[in-house]
């Protein structure tokens, strides 16, 4: 019979601490026994192999004709001893002033400020109209409570933020927010999200913006 496919995780492309962050969470599933994770750099190589070993998996490492790594991690099998942990390699000190600089701005309501609803939507469409024009644009948005409905239901908000993901912004709204909303099927663009990811996504963050 032949072999199924092993789950595959490519993280090529992905800056530190990307690929640790992604292969954790294939831990945390702990559905896969076995999965391979293909990284780009030697930085990248270097941590998902130490975190794997850390967490008692063993790692076969190999090297494809693109110089890509290759990572086999078996979790049932038994490693080393997880209680002497090698420190993870520090991740390169990003640049504020580049558009790959993590910085997100986290919406929580579909308007700015406090008062009027009307004007504070007015205010919102603006600032999402205003960021286009104002690089550095930010790694990710995130869409809280009622900010979902930016993300669905307003037109004019719709249109903007589909330029901002056009130019690289990641767009990721609360799903168990669209499901209260009843907003789920009507998500116009990015992808729905849970509290894991956004707190993962302020913690990876080097600035966090509000403008709630």
């Amino acid at each position: 019979m032949p072999q199924e496919p092993i789950f595959t995780l490519d993280v090529r492309g992905l800056k530190c601490p990307e690929p640790v962050i992604q292969t954790k969470r294939l831990f945390d599933q702990g559905n896969l026994n076995r999965f391979m994770v293909i990284v780009d750099n030697d930085v990248s190589r270097e941590n998902v192999l130490r975190f794997a070993r850390n967490k008692g998996a063993v790692v076969e490492l190999s090297q494809d004709e693109a110089l890509n790594w290759k990572l086999d991690i078996h979790i049932n099998k038994l490693g080393g001893n997880c209680e002497e942990n090698e420190p993870l390699l520090p991740c390169p000190i990003p640049d504020c002033h580049a558009p790959a600089s993590k910085t997100v701005i986290y919406i929580g309501s579909n308007t700015m400020g406090r008062g009027d609803d009307e004007l504070g939507a007015k205010l919102m469409r603006g600032f999402l109209r205003t960021l286009i024009d104002v690089p550095p644009y930010p790694w990710r948005m995130l869409f809280i409570n009622s900010g979902v409905k930016l993300t669905t239901l307003d037109k004019e908000a719709v249109e903007a933020l589909g330029i901002l993901e056009e130019r690289g912004v990641e767009i990721l709204s609360c799903g168990t927010c669209l499901d209260t909303f009843g907003l789920t099927d009507r998500l116009m663009l990015g992808k729905a999200t849970n509290m894991y990811e956004v707190v993962e996504s302020l913690n990876i963050a080097t600035k966090v913006i509000s403008p709630d």
